[in-house]
């Protein structure tokens, strides 16, 4: 099956006699991937993946930044940054769940998580594959092909604006908006407004979900799926008051290291 048959598939699949199907679709906030949800704090998003993923072998990631007093290296207080939980199946399949939480010193929330699915021992129909997404998750706002390898769904949060370039031939279409937990993510959101592609607020920046059905080449069988959603409105506005904080700190130490040292006698 050719790529133009796999978006005819998948408009077939979008239309009235599936309408139903859409009425599924949740707002952004009560989107999630395995019961995982954006905003959730640390304990809940734990829960969330105990729950679906109870045998996996989960992996915790620290993360912490560092900062100058003018003549030394100094850390900042260390924090969760992101937990992967993976599972593999005897029949060459796999699922990689991660989930990334924003920094202190606000609310650390989950910003983004990613689901990816390895069906290579096991893959299915793209018609099957298609059906599955839609119920779950209700007709896309964008569908894009995937250069002849699947089809690219995307969903974007209601009545807020959209952040980054989701132009028809743009790369970044095709992807969840970018988010991070470090105030060098902020490059992103500043690129976003120098080209008038994001709010001055960004707080009002809308979530995405993007799902991935991925084929092999020239094959209409799908031997991946990968589910990301991100929520800059909260990510963008944690980096920066993430990046104020380490600003803060820093001035401090460099107060403090101007008022230390012993002063030779003369």
């Amino acid at each position: 099956m050719n790529h133009h048959t796999v978006l005819n598939k998948l408009a077939a699949l979008s239309a009235p006699a599936l309408l139903a199907m859409s009425l599924s679709a949740y707002a952004a906030p009560d989107w999630d991937i395995v019961g995982i949800r954006l905003g959730m704090n640390v304990t809940q998003a734990r829960a969330a993946i105990s729950a679906h993923a109870p045998k996996a072998q989960t992996t915790d990631y620290a993360r912490r930044f560092a900062y100058s007093d003018g003549v030394k290296q100094l850390q900042a207080p260390e924090f969760l940054s992101s937990v992967t939980a993976q599972t593999q199946n005897p029949n060459n399949t796999s699922e990689t769940i991660e989930v990334m939480f924003s920094a202190p010193p606000m609310e650390q929330r989950v910003i983004r998580v990613i689901r990816t699915l390895a069906l290579h021992g096991d893959p299915i129909s793209m018609e099957r594959a298609s059906a599955s997404v839609l119920q779950k998750y209700g007709k896309p706002q964008r569908s894009f092909d995937a250069s002849g390898r699947g089809a690219i769904l995307r969903w974007n949060e209601s009545g807020k604006p959209v952040c980054g370039d989701t132009s028809p031939t743009a790369a970044e279409a095709r992807l969840a908006p970018s988010v991070d937990n470090s105030p060098s993510g902020l490059g992103f959101y500043d690129v976003w407004k120098r080209r008038k592609l994001a709010p001055a607020d960004a707080s009002n920046c809308g979530a995405a979900l993007v799902a991935q059905l991925v084929t092999f080449v020239g094959q209409s069988s799908v031997n991946e799926m990968k589910f990301t959603m991100s929520d800059p409105g909260y990510a963008v506005p944690a980096m920066q008051a993430t990046a104020k904080q380490i600003a803060e700190m820093e001035n401090k130490a460099r107060g403090i290291r101007q008022q230390s040292g012993s002063v030779p006698k003369l």
